[in-house]
């Protein structure tokens, strides 16, 4: 039985997931990334190997992907996120869809058609709105933990009308906002309209939006978001966070399968 691994080492987060010849998941792992790239790497397929039963050896070939993806030890190639994420997300729906992917530190949308084909992509600007560090920012500034945002925003129908472009100046609105008598619940809500507003603006493109990232793992209330401003029908793909690394997973076995 051969075994192939995908390795998506991103800002925050290192992901792995392993493959049978069959293209079947059989393990997946997840650790923060911290300074060393390499070492989370490293790190990470470990842990999916431990997860699976087997030993670095048994792998035929591993995808480095990510921000970290040359860091990625004993890699066989490395492929962009972008290509990863079509590969994953098809492979999970196999359908005509644009994959909306809200990591840490940026988003991006990937455009597919009904054979799995990538038509376009896109990506956020260079500042932190719309990501996840956005979400972050504002939870540091109201002094809450991040499971605590979901919850205030499903707590209440009203939301603040936080439009800022910006993360830098986040703060500055949110104090405003605060005096002028919104609630937190209604900043909480107001956070994630904010957030899906930047990725409507993107350039979405239906019939399905696939959400996948962290972000999206973490985070039920920013499927809502995403729905109400681009009217568009939303999904969040099965183990969101790891849907980069299972693509990498996919493309190691097809490369080496290929060979």
């Amino acid at each position: 039985m051969n075994f192939f691994a995908g390795v998506d080492v991103g800002s925050l987060w290192a992901k792995a997931v392993i493959v049978d010849q069959a293209g079947l998941p059989q393990s997946r792992a997840l650790l923060s990334t911290g300074l060393d790239l390499s070492g989370a790497g490293n790190d990470v397929l470990a842990a999916a190997c431990a997860a699976a039963g087997l030993t670095r050896s048994a792998l035929t070939a591993i995808t480095g992907t990510g921000y970290g993806r040359a860091d990625v030890p004993g890699a066989s190639q490395t492929r962009s996120e972008i290509r990863c994420l079509a590969k994953g997300a098809f492979a999970l729906l196999p359908q005509k869809m644009t994959v909306v992917d809200i990591g840490g530190q940026d988003s991006k949308l990937v455009f597919l058609d009904e054979l799995g084909n990538r038509t376009d992509y896109r990506m956020n600007r260079r500042c932190a709105a719309g990501t996840g560090a956005f979400l972050e920012l504002i939870c540091l500034r109201l002094g809450l933990g991040l499971e605590q945002l979901n919850e205030l925003a499903q707590s209440t129908d009203q939301s603040a009308p936080l439009s800022s472009f910006c993360s830098v100046f986040a703060a500055t609105e949110l104090l405003d906002l605060l005096r002028r008598g919104y609630s937190l619940p209604a900043l909480a809500r107001g956070a994630y309209r904010s957030v899906a507003q930047r990725i409507a603006e993107l350039g979405v493109r239906g019939p399905l939006l696939a959400l996948s990232g962290g972000v999206a793992a973490h985070h039920p209330m920013l499927t809502w978001a995403v729905q109400e401003a681009t009217g568009l029908t939303v999904t969040v793909l099965p183990q969101p966070q790891h849907v980069g690394a299972l693509g990498a997973a996919l493309l190691a076995r097809a490369e080496a399968l290929k060979g």
